[in-house]
């Protein structure tokens, strides 16, 4: 066997079986990342082909061994990024690469996985298929009809269909850049004179209480309510809350999240870039409001100054105090501050809007304050250690003067990253996609009867018209949700999740991918919006 090594072409076909034999020993450990067989036997099937277009084309020049190499490279790309990451390749991905650092938690399985992949896909390789090359052709043709026919059902499972949807994607994301109706008969179109009018502002309540609002980074309902009281604190406290179910993220990933809650509005772009419509905090600040939001990523300075385009009046940081990774706090240091920011809220005159994006339980990373167990889970230890740090704000939060007059809401970004560690944790729990799951909305106060709310599939665009429509708060607005506590109020937007990469609809708490037509016929109002964003108010 060594001394055949030594002939190339040995050695080249040699290679291409090992070649082959790893990227099918791939394609079925994806099974255990996604739990879905159907991307294993549409992979295979895929890879049988591209194995004899590989065995047809590999010998002739190099464009033809280009091409070859090509094909074989996009399968195992996508299988890699499908094991890690629980998805394929998707333009979201692509358009936060900048945010590559936030992903050094796992930076050595992601290395070691991408240099493995690389070594596989540059093995040197030659045709091993000793058949006729009309006979190649015939199997090819056949092999070809049936990828067509089964991708018609199927087409979001096969990898090299998928990266070509890429392409798609940017294609009509570019469209909607570019084109673009008339902005103030768009802005006309999405204006609104008044909210809904879903509830009455608790008797209890002050008539302008303080409202401190926490977006947790990336948490999905069922981390909270697994029976492995991964957040107990957070469970617990749901109880004596106003909870919201069958409740969605509207986008993916943080900059679109955030911006969107608090504007009831798509982002375009995962850029820093202001929306100019109604939101939130410019709401309140008409109604005596101070705003205030804290940054627990000082030292980045896209969502720094994403943040300062949010329209507050204060950013509040503590750069002294910032030892989490990629640069940002741990939560505990976010809590920290927090607390601190509140005492020195405590004795003002004004109502306040006080809002923070806490940081630590992004994709990824790990915690080494409080862990969960033995501490051997990362993903596990985040979470958990968010819910201590949480409860820790809590407690402090309860025996304050706030408690009278404040209300407390605890939110996310966007559900969970449905990445390998999410997928391995929790086997049971379906999700049709690793951007889009329910997320918690919970509303404290100390005197507020708890009640659990089934929205049916309505989405986080809601966020802001519900805030304000527990406060009473009537306003003239261009949001594209709707008051949760209107059960009959609805849009073409609030079942609707939309972000670079995927149009989902969470209608009656279902997950259904859009048509074409339909597809169409939302980015065509989508494009309004953003039209909208264009015009003078």
């Amino acid at each position: 066997m060594i001394s055949r090594m030594k002939d190339k072409d040995f050695r080249r076909s040699f290679f291409t079986i090992i070649k082959f034999v790893l990227a099918t020993v791939l394609s079925f450990m994806t099974y255990s990342t996604t739990h879905i067989i159907t991307y294993c036997i549409v992979g295979l099937a895929e890879l049988t082909l591209i194995f004899f277009i590989y065995n047809l084309i590999i010998d002739k020049n190099k464009w033809y061994r280009a091409i070859a190499c090509i094909l074989f490279f996009i399968y195992v790309g996508q299988m890699t990024v499908l094991y890690f990451g629980n998805s394929y390749v998707t333009l979201t991905m692509l358009k936060n690469v900048k945010f590559l650092q936030d992903l050094g938690g796992r930076a050595v399985a992601y290395i070691l996985g991408t240099v493995l992949a690389l070594a596989i896909i540059f093995l040197p390789g030659k045709s091993v298929v000793k058949l006729n090359k009309r006979i190649i052709l015939y199997i090819i043709t056949a092999l070809l009809i049936a990828e067509v026919a089964v991708n018609i059902e199927y087409k979001r499972f096969s990898p090299v269909q998928s990266f070509a949807t890429i392409f798609v994607d940017q294609i009509r994301y570019q469209h909607v850049k570019r084109a673009a109706s008339d902005p103030k008969v768009a802005l006309n179109t999405f204006h609104k004179d008044s909210l809904e009018d879903g509830v009455n502002k608790p008797e209890r309540l002050p008539g302008k209480p303080n409202i401190i609002i926490i977006f947790t980074e990336g948490l999905s309902s069922n981390i909270i309510e697994d029976d492995r009281n991964i957040m107990p604190s957070v469970k617990e406290f749901e109880k004596s809350c106003i909870s919201f179910k069958n409740y969605y993220n509207h986008t993916f990933p943080t900059l679109r999240g955030v911006q969107g809650q608090l504007y009831s509005g798509y982002k375009l772009d995962d850029d820093n870039k202001a929306n100019n419509l109604v939101s939130l905090q410019s709401v309140l600040k008409e109604q005596g409001y101070k705003t205030k939001f804290v940054n627990t990523e000082p030292f980045n300075e896209e969502f720094t100054l994403y943040l300062n385009n949010l329209g507050f009046d204060e950013i509040i940081e503590d750069k002294d105090n910032v030892t989490g990774l990629a640069e940002g706090m741990t939560d505990g240091e976010a809590y920290r501050l927090l607390m601190q920011t509140t005492h020195e809220l405590e004795d003002s005159d004004e109502p306040f809007l006080l809002g923070i994006y806490t940081f630590g339980t992004h994709v990824s990373f790990n915690s080494k304050e409080y862990q969960y167990g033995d501490g051997a889970n990362g993903f596990l230890n985040k979470f958990y250690n968010c819910d201590q740090m949480f409860n820790y704000f809590l407690e402090d939060f309860k025996s304050s003067k706030l408690a009278d007059n404040t209300i407390l809401i605890f939110t996310t970004d966007h559900s969970t990253y449905a990445d390998q560690s999410y997928t391995d944790l929790f086997p049971d729990h379906k999700r049709e996609c690793t951007d889009l799951d329910e997320m918690p909305l919970f509303i404290y106060h100390k005197d507020i009867k708890p009640q659990e709310i089934n929205v049916n599939g309505r989405n986080s665009l809601c966020f802001a018209p519900t805030v304000l429509d527990y406060l009473d708060i009537n306003t003239e607005n261009y949001f594209l949700g709707t008051s949760l506590f209107d059960k009959n109020a609805s849009s073409s937007f609030d079942r609707m999740f939309y972000d670079a990469s995927y149009l989902i609809s969470t209608e009656d708490g279902k997950i259904r991918y859009l048509e074409e037509l339909e597809k169409e016929e939302f980015l065509s109002q989508v494009l309004a919006y953003f039209s909208a964003l264009e015009a003078e108010r």
